[in-house]
C-alpha cells in the first residue's frame, strides 16, 4: 500500500471510492478505509503501519473535489485537490528507471 483514503464520514464513502480509482488508474497502490471509526483511529493505525501517505475525505472535501493529505512522518496536513494529487502520487510511485 502506498496510499490509504480514510473516510471522515460515512457521507463521503463514494467519493473515497472514486478517489481509489483515480489513484489506481494513475498506477498509485491505494485502498479505501470506510469503516465506522474515527478518523484520528484510523490515522493512527494506518501511521503505526506505515502507510506512507494518508489522504482523509470529509464532507467539505466531497463538496471542493479535494483530499486532506497526511504523509507519514509529518504532523501538518494540507489540503489539494484531487487531480494535482493524483499527478503528484503518480510520479512518487513510478519506479526510478521508468522516468
Amino acid at each position: 500500500r502506498q496510499v490509504v483514503v480514510a473516510s471522515i464520514t460515512s457521507d463521503a464513502d463514494d467519493y473515497v471510492q472514486e478517489v481509489v480509482a483515480e489513484l489506481k488508474k494513475a498506477g498509485v497502490r491505494a485502498e479505501a478505509d470506510i469503516r465506522n471509526e474515527k478518523i484520528n483511529y484510523k490515522v493512527r493505525e494506518h501511521s503505526v503501519g506505515k502507510v506512507p501517505v494518508i489522504l482523509a475525505v470529509g464532507h467539505r472535501e466531497v463538496e471542493e473535489r479535494t483530499v486532506s493529505v497526511r504523509r507519514l512522518g509529518e504532523k501538518q496536513t494540507k489540503v489539494e485537490s484531487l487531480e494535482n494529487v493524483t499527478k503528484a502520487l503518480a510520479v512518487e510511485a513510478t519506479p526510478p528507471d521508468l522516468l
